[in-house]
């Protein structure tokens, strides 16, 4: 199944790694999914107190 996400790799303490694990099985989502959806969330914030972030698909 074709998808448009962009595969992303990253450090993180391993005690956090753990917590987003445990949260995630909590709310019955993949660790993946998980971060997808707090980061959507951080954005959607961040956008409403700084104005819409516009970027350049093609660079």
């Amino acid at each position: 199944m074709p998808t448009n996400k962009a595969p992303f790799g990253f450090h993180l303490e391993y005690e956090y790694l753990e917590k987003m694990r445990f949260i995630a099985k909590e709310e019955t989502r993949s660790l993946s999914n998980l971060l997808e959806h707090l980061c959507k969330r951080h954005i959607i914030k961040y956008e409403k107190e700084h104005g819409e972030i516009i970027f350049d698909e093609d660079e």
